[in-house]
């Protein structure tokens, strides 16, 4: 079964055919509906609505080449906001040490270590030293070893046996590099919005699931008939601009589970004692 519905692409409704909010996306994966938050209905409307399955991705890489893009990735990551990461890497480039490739590792912890300008104020870039010894390596084994830029899986690969650099980072400089969609950039974005439409669980982890969570999501963007580099920038805009919204929405998706269980456990209960 399907259903039409109408949606608003540039200022005018449309009409489109999506399958039943009760038909599974993925084995065990409703389609929902697209007016109910974080749905796989709703990330694949937000997709329409912005005109993506008809026309080009807008280039996601933030610089030029495949060493551009590994420094940007890098001084990128956990507790470090994309403008940080943007100021950090222009700070170097207009320092020269990017078009050098830098491999001092103390060249890249001076520059790094000076305040950073955002929206006018001066802030600090946090982790410069940690970083600027992952930089100064990544710089001495991009001089030694040619990069492999036939597929995205064998540049991932490749940037793996860099210190510092783990699957999302290297995925993310293969994903800019090539545009390519044999890997998927799994951060905490893309993990929450995966929990809560149950392409992933909470016992996932990808220090240890990386390349099964991707099998999931590369085939969720099938489903979808999204390409994954397209959806993955939907996905990352939409959780972005929610706030905590979906972080409330784990919180109360995870007590409701829990509350079923409970349930569940004192139904059983009493059905021993009645036996």
């Amino acid at each position: 079964m399907s259903r039409v519905i109408g949606i608003v692409i540039n200022e005018q409704i449309v009409k489109r055919i999506m399958p039943c909010s009760e038909e599974q996306v993925l084995p065990g994966i409703e389609w929902g509906d697209p007016w109910r938050l974080f749905t796989p209905a709703y990330w694949l409307v937000q997709a329409w609505m912005a005109g993506l399955d008809t026309k080009p991705l807008t280039k996601h890489r933030a610089c030029n080449g495949v060493v551009d893009e590994l420094v940007f990735c890098l001084l990128g990551g956990y507790g470090i906001t994309a403008e940080m990461a943007m100021a950090a890497y222009e700070q170097c480039r207009r320092a020269g040490i990017i078009e050098a490739r830098e491999t001092r590792q103390e060249v890249w912890a001076d520059t790094l270590n000076t305040p950073l300008t955002i929206d006018g104020r001066y802030i600090r870039y946090r982790y410069p030293n940690q970083k600027a010894k992952y930089i100064a390596l990544a710089m001495r084994i991009v001089h030694n070893e040619p990069l492999h830029l036939e597929s995205g899986l064998m540049l991932r690969d490749q940037l793996l046996h860099i210190p510092g650099v783990g699957y999302k980072t290297a995925s993310w400089v293969a994903r800019n590099v090539l545009d390519c969609d044999d890997v998927a950039i799994l951060d905490i974005h893309i993990i929450r919005a995966g929990n809560l439409c149950g392409l992933f669980t909470k016992n996932d982890r990808v220090e240890k699931d990386y390349r099964s969570m991707e099998c999931r999501f590369l085939s969720f963007c099938q489903a979808l008939g999204m390409r994954p580099a397209v959806l993955d920038c939907v996905i990352w805009d939409g959780m972005r601009e929610a706030g905590n919204l979906p972080i409330r929405a784990l919180n109360q998706k995870c007590s409701t589970l829990a509350s079923k269980k409970k349930s569940g456990r004192e139904r059983s209960h009493r059905f021993r004692l009645e036996m």
